[in-house]
């Protein structure tokens, strides 16, 4: 055998073992099938990075939680001078971590994930779901109201709408990112509330602000937060975006940036959604903490999993 026809045939190897994770990961990182979905970090470098269990390599295993409820209520609203019933629906879409690196006492992370979907009944899952599939939100306060089937004209003022998801988007070695979205319509306007719980795949805990940023250099923070408003204003695509004072508490930790997310109203005019600044990892590593630094310099892989679609 030539060395041409040596090298070709390693390079037939190497482009069907690309194929074949494109393949695998197409069919495992947005999956609605049958439960649980299994999200797996296939890097034989990430065997090497846990310092708690020998073999990093684990399918994190998640199981797919959805409702579609519609509501009548009996009470009556006036709208263009007639009574009218409200009506209200409810969508939940959770993407359920059941376990994280071959780790199935979750009961932080699942504390912290229903704590930000609803202050009421979070103690469980099944308590939490209980609670939003029997409390619609109408357009007028109301509790005598039943549910219906499923109602076509869900845009006029006398019907609401409640949506909620749970969803993995980013995992590394050492770090999973869940997403808890809450969108709420109620007859004039939509809300919409993200956060972003961050969780330490390797040492199983909850990952506050704190252990991200060093928490003594917030203005300094700030500032290049703000230097990256201005950059948007100056390039004329936001000039209705203002300076803040808070930095903000939701964000995502990137390969080479940290994405902070912004309440509606708190860095431009109200009603104008949600909005983001990326900052570059490299501006913002003299503020990091050791932990989080140590964290980033040894994950080696990255793992960007598709927004979650109700």
């Amino acid at each position: 055998m030539t060395k041409r026809t040596l090298y070709i045939i390693i390079a037939l190897l190497f482009f069907l073992d690309i194929a074949a994770f494109i393949v695998y990961f197409l069919g495992n990182s947005n999956s609605d099938g049958k439960s649980p979905i299994e999200y797996v970090l296939r890097d034989s470098v990430a065997r090497e990075m846990a310092d708690t269990i020998p073999d990093n390599v684990v399918k994190d295993k998640f199981d797919t939680i959805a409702h579609d409820i519609s509501f009548l209520s009996f009470d009556r609203m006036k709208v263009e001078g007639n009574m009218v019933p409200m009506t209200s629906k409810i969508k939940i879409k959770f993407v359920w971590p059941l376990s994280i690196n071959n780790f199935d006492k979750l009961d932080d992370l699942h504390h912290e994930l229903l704590s930000r979907i609803s202050m009421a009944n979070r103690n469980s899952l099944d308590n939490t779901l209980d609670y939003l599939l029997n409390h619609p939100e109408f357009a007028r306060p109301s509790t005598n109201f039943t549910r219906t089937s499923s109602v076509d004209n869900m845009d006029e003022i006398n019907h609401t709408k409640q949506f909620y998801r749970i969803f993995p988007y980013i995992s590394t070695n050492y770090l999973l990112e869940m997403v808890v979205l809450v969108e709420k319509f109620d007859g004039a306007a939509l809300t919409r509330n993200m956060n972003i719980v961050h969780y330490d795949r390797v040492h199983h805990n909850v990952i506050s602000i704190n252990k991200i940023f060093d928490m003594s250099h917030i203005d300094d923070i700030l500032a290049l937060v703000n230097q990256g408003i201005e950059s948007e204003k100056l390039s004329g695509n936001h000039d209705n975006w203002h300076e803040v004072n808070v930095l903000p508490t939701e964000f995502l930790l990137g390969r080479k940036s940290v994405v902070f997310y912004f309440a509606d109203g708190a860095m431009a005019p109200r009603g104008t959604g949600l909005h983001e600044i990326s900052v570059p990892n490299a501006e913002l590593e003299p503020y990091f903490t050791s932990y989080y630094s140590e964290m980033l310099a040894n994950d080696t892989h990255f793992v960007s999993y598709q927004f979650l679609t109700l």
